[in-house]
């Protein structure tokens, strides 16, 4: 029985965990068009906080899509969980917690607590992140996060800083006039925000000379305060990537440059040499 186990095993995991075979791009686009269609069906049903899987209540259409799509998941969650190496260890990653939760949020159930029922009809839209097993570059962004994680979270402190400093600036500054919407330095600080940012809601708009100097100073460093944590990410993100393109070639075909973990090959699928 355990011989027989790991004969299947092997073969299924091919399919289920690698993108290059032609069986394993079938499964995956299978999958991805899924996870597509349950989005798809999410959006279109004109109820989503009362219609479930469970209860039928859903529209007709959508109900079909809804039950494929489920049985897709929980194939797809069974057969990760029979061919990893470690079961306990997948369940419990961020990939197989998204995996389960886009199985268990299918299922809202009649619960009196109104919390755990809101935590039950918002989790349903956390099947968007299975999208994310499927694009490399979101490993490679995740590892730039990780790599760049104190930097950006001092450069964020240091913004927020400005941004207190700022509102108290605007409010100072626009005490003056009597009729100023700035009443607290909380006022202030959100007015700092979001100029910075540049979304410029106009709920505090600055009355005085001074005053609408100061904004157009705060409207200029937005720009580049923005622009600084994306040039972080992305000189990170490109030295992750220069290190992990140095993967063995392929015998068949001669294509260089793959991932330090890839098995096939990406333009063949030929299985790579160890």
């Amino acid at each position: 029985m355990i011989a027989l186990r790991h004969r299947w095993r092997k073969p299924l995991k091919a399919i289920v965990q690698e993108t290059k075979t032609p069986a394993g791009r079938f499964y995956n686009v299978l999958v991805f068009g899924a996870i597509l269609l349950s989005v798809l069906a999410l959006l279109m049903d004109p109820n989503p906080l009362t219609s479930s899987v469970v209860r039928g209540s859903a529209h007709g259409w959508i109900q079909l899509i809804q039950s494929l799509c489920l049985l897709v998941f929980v194939t797809d969650f069974v057969l990760n969980v029979y061919v990893s190496d470690r079961p306990f260890r997948y369940v419990f990653s961020f990939y197989g917690f998204i995996d389960l939760m886009a199985v268990v949020f299918f299922f809202i159930p009649e619960v009196s607590s109104e919390i755990l029922l809101w935590v039950f009809k918002f989790g349903r839209i956390l099947r968007v992140f299975k999208l994310l097993r499927f694009v490399d570059e979101a490993r490679v962004l995740g590892e730039a996060l990780r790599a760049s994680a104190r930097t950006i979270v001092v450069y964020l402190f240091f913004v927020f800083l400005l941004q207190v400093v700022l509102g108290y600036c605007i409010f100072v500054i626009e005490s003056v006039n009597p009729e100023s919407q700035f009443r607290t330095i909380g006022n202030g600080v959100y007015w700092a925000i979001v100029t910075m940012t540049t979304v410029g809601y106009g709920d505090y708009v600055p009355q005085t000379g001074l005053g609408r100097l100061l904004a157009s100073v705060v409207m200029m460093l937005g720009f580049g305060i923005i622009a600084i944590p994306t040039g972080i990410l992305t000189y990170s993100g490109v030295r992750h990537h220069q290190r992990d393109q140095s993967g063995p070639a392929c015998i068949a075909c001669g294509r260089a440059g793959h991932r330090k973990d890839a098995v096939h090959c990406d333009q063949c699928g030929t299985p790579l040499p160890d």
